[in-house]
């Protein structure tokens, strides 16, 4: 093979330049399913719901929710104003509250983690399966303890956790699961649509998602009574439309205080989409697929492992781990700046270790004076470097590439791998 220059040292760039929609709007990330404006059909649709005045009755959202339930073959389907409400919503559904333990795997957004705070609970962090990068099951029993309230699987980047076996621990100890499916619109586990093999599965809809509203966010579940729970905190004004339990039916009058009503313009977006994403998911496989395949080859580089279990369509982002003892010794950093400099956008991982952000090491969530009187709340988690040694050493190796979103891409693809086999035969020039 021959050494060309790098571009790091004035060589030619690989590629000089992305096409339009794949990454404009969005930085260095690469990552948005849709074109920049919206399409004529969703510009129709919007000015049809204004005329109609659907939108001010909620219409559309009650048609979103059926819709979505639907496609995913559940009974029940709540929208909300986005991700984070619907797991807040799902927790509060099964009861978490005060002093609870949530177990749920660190390297994740942290919005999917922070709910379980604001409900005064304990977050319980798990170990990730080193190659799949989802929650390792084996280390989610071990942190089971008498106070588990629930536990959240993130099928991180659209990769399914291994659910079977996380359903048996949970089963075998009356313990709930909420899916965080953000990543994962239409994917498959086992021929079962993620989000529908928990007890509640929950998926954001904000713009850069595989179904996106603008904002937006929905529950799923086949559980009458943590759906009607969901409606009790997400929407007092539809407890009496929604809501059986005379129980419930009380707390018509204010909730429990909140309300994550989704907008109805977000639901008229919501359901256009719905109706395109298999056809975009079809795209986004072919795709990432390719990228993996090619990926497979490189030495020192290894993609997050799609199971057999799993049916890929979204691909909310693609995560590579990186061996610099197999590449020379070249530190990752380095290895991303060439690579960049040759015109390949990837980037560090852009997720902090949820363990690590500041709320959680500060301890300013756990006040001393518990107001609920809950004495394990009081400080006596501590969340620091080194308590998940898995994790945080697959998290260091992580690299960032750019997704391929609404076309075919292989042809950038190749330029992409041009450009990584390019750096790769002059890796000893970087050390």
């Amino acid at each position: 093979m021959s050494r060309e220059e790098l571009a790091l040292f004035g060589g030619p760039k690989t590629i000089e330049s992305w096409e339009g929609e794949l990454t404009r709007g969005v930085g260095e990330l690469g990552q948005r399913p849709l074109p920049v404006g919206a399409s004529q059909e969703e510009i129709e649709a919007i000015v049809e719901a204004l005329k109609s005045g659907d939108f001010a009755r909620y219409k559309p959202i009650y048609e979103f929710e059926k819709e979505f339930a639907s496609y995913m073959n559940v009974k029940y389907a709540l929208a909300t104003n986005n991700g984070t409400s619907s797991i807040l919503a799902a927790l509060f559904a099964i009861g978490v509250g005060p002093g609870d333990e949530v177990i749920t795997p660190s390297y994740t957004w942290h919005l999917g983690v922070t709910p379980i705070l604001a409900l005064r609970a304990i977050p319980i962090f798990c170990e990730i399966d080193p190659k799949t990068l989802t929650a390792d099951p084996e280390d989610i029993k071990r942190r089971i303890t008498p106070r588990t309230k629930a536990i959240i699987v993130t099928h991180i980047w659209g990769v399914p956790a291994d659910m079977d076996p996380i359903m048996e621990i949970a089963q075998e100890h009356g313990i709930p699961v909420i899916e965080d499916a953000s990543h994962a619109h239409g994917n498959e586990y086992k021929g079962r649509k993620v989000g529908t093999i928990g007890d509640i599965g929950c998926f954001s809809l904000q713009m850069s998602k595989a179904l996106p509203a603008g904002e937006g966010g929905v529950l799923i579940t086949n559980n009458e009574d943590y759906f009607e729970r969901a409606v009790v905190i997400s929407d007092y004004s539809r407890v009496i439309r929604d809501v059986k339990s005379e129980e419930l039916k009380k707390y018509r009058w204010g909730g429990f205080g909140f309300k994550f009503r989704m907008h109805p313009l977000a639901a008229v977006l919501a359901k256009v989409w719905l109706r395109r994403l298999d056809h975009q998911n079809e795209i986004r496989r072919r795709n990432h697929e390719y990228l993996y395949k090619r990926l497979l080859e490189v030495p020192g580089i290894e993609p997050q492992y799609i199971p057999p279990y799993a049916k890929m369509g979204a691909w909310y982002g693609f995560r590579a781990q990186y061996f610099a003892e197999q590449l020379n010794g070249v530190p990752k950093e380095r290895f991303i700046e060439a690579l960049r400099a040759e015109g390949v956008p990837v980037f560090p991982e852009r997720y902090w270790l949820v363990h690590l952000i500041p709320a959680l090491r500060e301890q300013k969530v756990f006040p001393k004076d518990c107001p609920f009187k809950c004495p394990y709340v009081e400080c006596k988690v501590r969340y620091k470097e080194g308590d998940l040694p898995i994790t945080e050493a697959v998290y260091k190796r992580l690299i960032g590439f750019p997704t391929f979103q609404g076309k075919d891409y292989r042809y950038l693809i190749d330029k992409v791998m041009d450009a990584v086999w390019k750096v790769i035969r002059n890796i000893d020039v970087l050390e």
